[in-house]
């Protein structure tokens, strides 16, 4: 009798904790809902330029008048990014009722011709973010060629122009286009009409070979028509006829 005794006072505590417990969460559901103390009242987004704060906020799904219980940062971050111009974003909680977002947007880094030569912007990570316009101008190195639907041949294209944004020998503003070709890799050509073959792989080795080559030219005074640094250690190099001074006559 007294151990069936004491197993009922078990259960009889085992209840009454529980009772007790979920009486607490329903105690905090009514404080945080009724009474309004973690409520949002306000929603800052910062580092944003070509997006609309009313957009990130729409997209976040962030209401004011919600409690900031009830939605979660990762899930918010996620369906903000669905945009193609936001690179990162980071949402945080200021209890009780302010939420701040920090996002950054995605820069242009080229344009791809797309389907009829429509001009796409591309960001660094091979990302289309929209059409080119005259807003936002079009002067950008242009990637062309059924290459491009490659991702490891456009990855190399656009390593090219990483590499080109810190070059001193080549910039990346002195390239007018890159042709991706899946059959004979990529040429780069430049304002001034240098064509550069690379072929593919290997890419940061063959920048290398080019820039000593463009450094030696430079030491001697002479100009490129053509660069072939498609083997890797190697180049063959065609360069420009020296142009007459006015008034030279041939001899």
């Amino acid at each position: 009798m007294e151990e069936n005794s004491g197993f009922a006072w078990k259960k009889i505590i085992i209840a009454s904790s529980v009772f007790v417990f979920i009486a607490a969460i329903a105690a905090a559901c009514y404080v945080t809902l009724r009474l309004g103390m973690f409520t949002v009242e306000e929603v800052v987004v910062t580092g944003n330029n070509r997006i609309t704060s009313k957009e990130i906020i729409k997209r976040s799904g962030i209401r004011e008048g919600v409690s900031s219980i009830f939605f979660f940062e990762d899930k918010v971050e996620e369906d903000i990014k669905k945009n193609r111009w936001i690179s990162t974003v980071e949402v945080v909680k200021e209890f009780p009722k302010k939420v701040y977002i920090d996002i950054k947007e995605a820069e242009v880094f080229c344009i791809v011709l797309g389907e009829e030569g429509k001009p796409l912007y591309m960001s660094r990570d091979g990302q289309v973010l929209d059409t080119g316009n005259f807003d936002l101008g079009l002067d950008f190195p242009v990637l062309i060629g059924e290459g491009i639907k490659d991702p490891e041949l456009l990855k190399e294209a656009l390593d090219i122009l990483e590499l080109s944004k810190n070059s001193s020998t080549l910039k990346w503003d002195d390239i007018s286009e890159v042709h991706v070709d899946s059959l004979y890799g990529i040429n780069v050509f430049t304002n001034d009409k240098l064509r550069i073959e690379f072929d593919r792989d290997k890419i940061a080795e063959k920048w290398d070979n080019l820039e000593k080559i463009l450094r030696y030219s430079d030491t001697l005074g002479l100009s490129e028509s053509y660069i072939n640094v498609s083997s890797g250690s190697k180049g063959v190099v065609n360069f420009r006829q020296p142009e007459k001074s006015a008034g030279a006559q041939d001899g």
